[in-house]
């Protein structure tokens, strides 16, 4: 089981975020040297700020991603395919791509199962799916997951962060759906180590978060005075 102690690699569940609307270069460049230092799995970055990350962290054990269709899912298929095209030539690690919600709602699994096929088609890194895990029901979570399953994505993200935070509970019902066939990444509103842990005790493979240093700190603070 996953525990507090230092002795557990929980860096390498982390993937350092900065994806907020203000952030600057300079955040980005901040970010990438504490996912160096720490060693964390990846950082997720805006496209605009791909290069520089894939430039700081090249040949690095940090992984980075970039996110299309960024944070509502909107855009037309065509124009994420264009975004999704123009990342991966800029050489990111892997793509988390915003599903169209309001497909899901209308009941048009097929759209959406265009949508990311031809990105998955059209690249050669990781494509991820994001979904707002809390905006769905039951029945909508497990229809989005088979197609997620059949069209080749890797990983599901729960959020693209605006949301509100997912439970534990919730995580445990998407692994029952995907089993171990595909990656789930936790994101959004994950402050503390004890979050941390749930969700990867839930089942969660990746944790976005721009808080990894400190939740490391924590970790660090609690196996010193145990």
């Amino acid at each position: 089981m996953i525990s507090s102690h230092p002795e557990i690699e929980l860096a390498g569940f982390i993937e350092q975020t900065c994806l907020k609307p203000t952030a600057t270069a300079d955040d980005v460049r901040q970010m990438c040297w504490e996912a160096q230092r720490y060693r964390f799995a990846a950082v997720c970055v805006a496209p605009v700020y791909a290069p520089l990350a894939v430039e700081l962290l090249h040949k690095q054990k940090p992984q980075v991603f970039t996110v299309v269709g960024f944070p509502l899912g909107l855009a037309t298929a065509p124009c994420k395919l264009f975004e999704a095209q123009e990342a991966a030539a800029r050489g990111v690690t892997g793509l988390e791509v915003m599903v169209n919600l309001g497909a899901i709602k209308s009941g048009h699994y097929n759209a959406i199962y265009e949508e990311l096929g031809q990105i998955v088609d059209a690249v050669s890194c990781e494509v991820r799916a994001i979904l707002e895990l809390n905006l769905l029901d039951a029945t909508e979570r497990q229809h989005v997951a088979e197609v997620c399953l059949d069209v080749g994505v890797t990983a599901l993200k729960t959020s693209a962060g605006w949301s509100g935070p997912v439970r534990p509970e919730d995580i445990l019902g998407l692994r029952r759906i995907l089993r171990n066939q595909l990656g789930i990444k936790v994101a959004g509103g994950i402050h503390t180590l004890n979050q941390a842990l749930e969700l990867l005790a839930a089942g969660a493979n990746r944790l976005g978060t721009g808080r990894g240093v400190e939740i490391l700190r924590e970790q660090h603070t609690l196996g010193e005075t145990a």
